[in-house]
């Protein structure tokens, strides 16, 4: 992304994770099972009430960079591999686990996590509401939203069913907001229209032009390839499927958040469109990682890994 648009997207996020410090040692589901919180009564829903906003933070920086780390050793092997010229089903699939993994740590940016709990962590939650709130919450082993609220120091639960559906559906929720919520934004008029506009266009893009409402077109793209061997992308290829070297070179700056992919929604080749759809997912899960590690004065454990990947990706 655009520097200038990542300078005004930081009155956004850094509220909701930014923390500087970067002795970061716990993933969210560490937290949760600890119990440094209290329980509000929001019968039947659960409510946590955070006792210190930066300690859960730097939880969610530290899983988000983590999931960022996850898209750029996939975008890296996907640059290594040479066995056809073609966008194959097995770089189709890699280019989907990098958006994947790139929606993850966006969303843990902005105060949210999209994440599984087990049996053990409902077992705890419902004791620990049991005894201190006097009731049993609405909660089972699955997929949850996870979200923080700074200013009331509120965590709420949202409860999803599928993996990778639910994933979309809630990251086009957080890219609807944002194509809104800049507008409000202190910057001239242009510049906030344009990264409006950026947000729309991915928001056309992840839905295929209105086709999919969970915004999960991606995902479909990858069970047709999985499950459905779509043509064009396993052997013999057609003409119509795009050369992955030119696809590559689009996103050569992927490394430095430098990439510019227009609008993707306006691509007409389909398979060209999933790939700059995708990998605008990429851009943005990249450049906030960049632009938070920016902003640390004395960087460590938390963002490390993800440095050293980066670079040693650069070096290889």
């Amino acid at each position: 992304m655009k520097q200038i648009d990542l300078d005004l997207l930081r009155a956004i996020w850094h509220p909701l994770s930014y923390v500087e410090d970067e002795n970061c040692a716990q993933s969210l589901k560490v937290w949760l099972s600890e119990g440094n919180f209290y329980l509000n009564n929001a019968a039947p829903n659960l409510s946590l009430f955070c006792l210190d906003t930066n300690e859960l933070k730097k939880c969610l920086s530290l899983d988000a960079f983590r999931f960022s780390s996850h898209a750029a050793q996939t975008v890296y092997e996907m640059e290594k591999t040479s066995a056809y010229e073609k966008l194959t089903s097995w770089r189709v699939i890699q280019t989907y686990y990098a958006a994947f993994y790139a929606a993850h740590a966006a969303l843990r940016f902005f105060g949210q996590s999209f994440s599984h709990l087990e049996n053990g962590h409902i077992n705890f939650l419902r004791g620990r509401c049991q005894s201190e709130a006097g009731y049993t919450p609405s909660l089972q082993s699955s997929y949850y939203l996870i979200e923080i609220e700074p200013n009331t120091r509120n965590v709420s639960f949202a409860r999803h069913g599928e993996s990778h559906k639910d994933l979309w559906k809630c990251f086009l929720a957080l890219i609807t907001n944002l194509e809104k919520e800049v507008l409000s934004l202190r910057a001239s008029q242009e510049r906030r229209e344009d990264l409006s506009a950026h947000f729309l266009d991915l928001k056309v893009a992840l839905t295929n032009r209105g086709q999919f409402s969970a915004g999960n077109w991606l995902s479909a793209v990858r069970n047709q390839v999985n499950y459905k061997s779509l043509e064009g992308v396993w052997f013999p290829f057609s003409k119509s499927t795009p050369s992955f070297e030119s696809l590559l070179g689009k996103v050569r700056d992927w490394r430095s958040g430098a990439v510019n992919l227009g609008r993707p929604s306006l691509e007409k080749n389909e398979l060209e469109r999933f790939f700059t759809t995708a990998l605008s997912v990429v851009d943005f899960g990249i450049s906030l990682s960049l632009d938070y590690q920016s902003l640390v004065v004395r960087r460590g454990r938390r963002s490390s890994g993800f440095s050293r990947l980066v670079n040693s990706s650069v070096a290889a």
